[in-house]
């Protein structure tokens, strides 16, 4: 009977079967070196560096609000017989809004006429008088004290006929009151009164409001910090410019001047309050509305300027891709002036007007590597916004 092998034999030769398979494959891959991918350029697209004058804004938030509001309330007081405007018509400068029954003023108009004449008539007797008696009472025909009463009465009358004259004048201004008139040309409101109601004079409550459109004005603020600077480059005596748009038209600005700047800071809120005007001859904006409002500070000539998508944000603050001849790319920091929609206005002492910079497919994207510059179709889809990327480390 043979004897059975050791644990330890066991463990030896299995320990050299591992070493030997190890060996092998070490012998095997000395022998096949990894295969390398080719390296292939990243796509990028491009657009060249502009130089134009660039107008520098501060922003605001702002009202627009109508250049008047009249408030029409009547003046007399009275039943109301009609009204001729339609509420939230348009309506010029001197129509008749309401007519009021006249019928009362009409006969104190009648009756201070009448006042008038049998006064007048009353002066033209005293004034005849006083002449007829002129003459004797140099001779002593009548008494220096009887022709002093005579010339006394005449002037009496005189200033009577005198006070009836502006009564008159009132009676007729009350009579003329009967026609509600629009005292400037704009949109009127909802009215408030129907016809067969009694209005009080000078009623705490307007009948209706009329606010003219266009123009249009706007109301907004700016921070104490904002007014000096633009104070370094414009007098206050001046009209200074500013664009207004809608929050949800951003691309439609209109463009104004301020006509007033409040005389002192807002002690509260720190800032101060302006009010311009605009044309709003389509009547765009309408008054109420609340605007986005861009106020110049000034315009910076020959001024770089590059699409949105150029600039990327890194670690060292705003940056963006140029590209040399052979397409090579290269990192520069720059310093933002201003922003909009359609371009970065930029400064750096590195870039020139007819620099190519690279406006997307900077996720791929390194200081050194050369790129391929293709249509914007031709980029693949997914790549990360290149603001996000922070690659100027």
């Amino acid at each position: 009977m043979k004897a059975s092998p050791s644990r330890s034999s066991l463990c030896s030769i299995f320990g050299l079967f591992v070493i030997a398979l190890l060996a092998s494959q070490g012998m095997c891959s000395c022998q096949a070196a990894p295969l390398k991918k080719p390296k292939t350029r990243p796509p990028v697209n491009v657009a060249t560096i502009a130089k134009q004058d660039v107008p520098v804004y501060f922003d605001a938030i702002g009202q627009a609000i109508p250049p008047v509001t009249v408030q029409v309330r009547p003046q007399v007081a009275g039943r109301l017989l009609s009204t001729n405007v339609i509420a939230g018509a348009q309506v010029t400068a001197g129509d008749v809004l309401y007519k009021i029954d006249p019928r009362q003023y009409q006969a104190a108009l009648d009756q201070a006429k009448a006042t008038l004449a049998h006064d007048l008539a009353l002066q033209v007797y005293a004034e005849k008088t006083v002449e007829r008696y002129k003459a004797v009472v140099e001779e002593d025909y009548i008494s220096k004290l009887t022709f002093e009463q005579y010339q006394s009465t005449a002037v009496a009358a005189k200033a009577q006929v005198e006070q009836d004259i502006a009564a008159v004048e009132a009676a007729q201004i009350n009579l003329d009151f009967c026609d509600v008139v629009a005292t400037v040309t704009g949109k009127v409101s909802y009215y408030n009164v129907d016809v067969g109601n009694v209005f009080v004079a000078y009623d705490t409550n307007a009948i209706t409001t009329i606010r003219p459109n266009p123009p249009i004005d706007v109301i907004f603020s700016l921070p104490q910090d904002y007014f000096e600077i633009i104070r370094q480059t414009q007098s206050v005596e001046d009209p200074w410019k500013f664009i207004a748009s809608l929050s949800g038209d951003p691309q439609h600005p209109y463009a104004g001047e301020t006509y007033f700047i409040d005389n002192e800071i807002d002690q509260n809120t720190g800032t101060i309050l302006l009010r311009g005007r605009l044309a709003n001859l389509e009547r765009e904006l309408w008054p109420g509305e609340f605007v986005k409002v861009k106020v110049l500070q000034k315009t910076v000539s020959d001024c770089l300027t590059v699409p949105p998508g150029a600039i990327l944000i890194g670690d060292k603050g705003p940056y963006l891709y140029t590209l040399d001849k052979n397409n090579k790319a290269a990192a520069v920091n720059v310093k933002i002036i201003t922003r909009n929609d359609k371009y970065i206005a930029i400064e750096s002492a590195q870039l020139h007007a007819g620099d190519t910079v690279v406006t997307d497919g900077q996720i791929n994207l390194a200081p050194g590597l050369t790129v391929k510059v293709v249509s914007p179709d031709m980029l693949p889809t997914g790549d990360v916004p290149a603001a996000a990327q922070g690659a100027n480390k």
